[in-house]
């Protein structure tokens, strides 16, 4: 199939410019294409990283399925908020969680730029845990994953010592939101990595700064991803800070145990 095929096949849904780049990428990254299956799948919107089975993160190679959220370029602006933060700074963190950790991409991004550091890297899902290894393993990265529901206080003893750092992507968008998501979120991505009950939006926040109280060491840093809605100013003994994203929107707190 060549590129003016594939532009007539899939014109009614996708720019020219978007086409084009689905073509070339799809001929880098694929050897042996099935164009017509490709197509299909393309044509019901099923985002192209599922398709080829992988992405690309903060330079890594990622593996990706359906189990796990394709990592966004917004959440390579979280690492380099980290990396920005430490980068001058003659302590850096030692021992560092992340809550939520998917396809493993963050946690591997952070074990790159601190190959020192001892990295635990939790999820409920066993399913994305498995992506999660496979993606260390292939970029040669030691991180220790642990299947845990995080917001289960009750299980959080598994978690032994303190830790410098924790950062976190959570589910943050109320489930009432849902319908105003795009087909190729919505029917591929998961769920469970997504959406949190109308009732209470912040609930894995609450949990990481309530979390943080007793594992964090002083002066440890909290960095999470949030959504421009979501106002993060309450929480007792810490110092936190909005940070924008490169489109000018606030995407990202860092907050200070003090």
């Amino acid at each position: 199939m060549n590129l003016e095929q594939f532009s007539r096949t899939l014109n009614t849904i996708y720019s020219d410019s978007e086409i084009e780049f689905l073509f070339r990428y799809i001929q880098k990254e694929i050897k042996n294409v099935n164009w017509v299956d490709i197509v299909n799948r393309l044509l019901n919107q099923e985002p192209i990283d599922y398709i080829i089975g992988h992405t690309y993160f903060y330079k890594h190679k990622i593996f990706v399925n359906k189990e796990v959220l394709i990592p966004r370029p917004e959440t390579e602006e979280l690492i380099e908020n980290i990396y920005n933060f430490y980068k001058d700074k003659s302590s850096q963190p030692k021992k560092i969680l992340e809550v939520g950790t998917g396809s493993g991409c963050i946690a591997i991004a952070l074990k790159s730029i601190f190959p020192n550091a001892e990295i635990i890297a939790l999820d409920i899902s066993k399913n994305a845990l498995d992506i999660a290894h496979q993606n260390a393993t292939h970029n040669q990265l030691e991180i220790k994953f642990i299947e845990l529901n995080f917001l289960d206080s009750n299980l959080w003893g598994k978690l032994e010592g303190s830790f410098d750092l924790i950062v976190s992507n959570p589910p943050y968008i109320p489930f009432s939101e849902h319908q105003s998501m795009s087909k190729n979120v919505l029917d591929f991505e998961p769920h469970l990595a997504l959406f949190v009950q109308d009732h209470n939006p912040l609930v894995f926040y609450d949990k990481i700064f309530e979390f943080a109280t007793s594992h964090l060491a002083k002066n440890g840093n909290i960095f999470c991803e949030t959504s421009e809605s979501i106002q993060l100013l309450n929480y007792q003994s810490f110092k936190i800070t909005s940070l924008k994203d490169w489109s000018g929107n606030n995407r990202f707190i860092q907050a200070t145990f003090i």
